[in-house]
């Protein structure tokens, strides 16, 4: 097994490895060791069935269940659909993820890592952007990190700034969870004790203390700072890729820059992470 450096602040490619195969001890830590390093991590040329996918990727921990249940496998339920062929009701495309998120942060103990596996592509376009909010973080100017240390996230399903990016369909409507969720905004990573910004703004309602207006302005704000192109990821997919990232030093978002016509097609499965802190 290789691991190699894509960039210099973000990402690394796996290459010599069988996920279809028992992995021992020694390569399950390195390949959970270079997750955290790098903060996404692409092992190449895997040829999987969604159940081999699904124990390849308990090898990172407790694979969860996800949002948007109709998404997923009738015979492999913790695996689900990312397709350019989900619409709404009115036959418009589904654009999930189109925006910088992490995923899940309305849950209690939301996903430590995502996990995306190339089953169909477009002949170009399509990628996945993955940027480093460690890096982020570290880059803000001093005032702004003394400002949001210690502030906290108000997150449920589906928040009041929904309606500045799109109309909600009417199964994120039915998905959504009432009880808030508080998160911290700037998390540390108990792997290795680094701060990096966390945040939903879509599933954030607001930051404690602060008006939901105020909050994303902040959000905002803390964006701009922060993704920057020396820190970003992105990923062009291959046939047979695995990409999986760190959700606690992470956001990302998915590329609409390819034809519609063509099939896109990903499977993506949640480990479960710990009480963010």
């Amino acid at each position: 097994m290789q691991v190699s450096k894509l960039t210099p602040n973000i990402g690394a490619e796996v290459t010599g490895i069988d996920l279809s195969r028992p992995i021992d001890d020694s390569t399950r830590r390195q390949l959970n060791a270079a997750v955290v390093e790098n903060v996404a991590l692409v092992i190449r040329d895997q040829a999987l069935t969604p159940q081999q996918y699904l124990e390849a990727i308990a090898n990172f921990g407790e694979v969860m269940p996800q949002h948007f249940t109709q998404y997923a496998l009738p015979d492999c339920p913790l695996v689900h659909e990312v397709s350019n062929r989900h619409q709404d009701k009115a036959g418009k495309q589904i654009k999930h993820g189109e925006g910088w998120h992490t995923d899940h942060t309305n849950h209690v103990r939301p996903p430590k890592y995502t996990c995306l596996y190339a089953v169909a592509l477009p002949s170009q376009g399509g990628g996945t952007a993955i940027v480093n909010m460690r890096a982020g973080y570290q880059a803000l100017p001093d005032d702004l990190r003394q400002k949001i240390d210690g502030l906290k996230t108000v997150n449920v399903f589906m928040g009041s700034a929904v309606a500045r990016h799109s109309s909600p369909s009417a199964e994120a409507q039915a998905e959504r969870k009432p009880e808030p969720v508080l998160q911290p905004l700037v998390r540390t990573n108990p792997d290795n004790g680094s701060k990096a910004l966390y945040f939903h703004p879509l599933k954030t309602e607001n930051i404690v203390g602060m008006s939901p207006q105020d909050s994303q302005a902040l959000l905002d704000e803390l964006l701009t700072h922060a993704v920057r192109d020396e820190f970003t990821y992105r990923h062009q997919w291959r046939k047979g890729d695995v990409l999986l990232w760190d959700n606690r030093a992470a956001l990302h978002r998915a590329l609409f820059d390819y034809d519609p016509s063509e099939y896109r097609l990903l499977y993506r499965v949640l480990v479960r992470g710990e009480l963010p802190h």
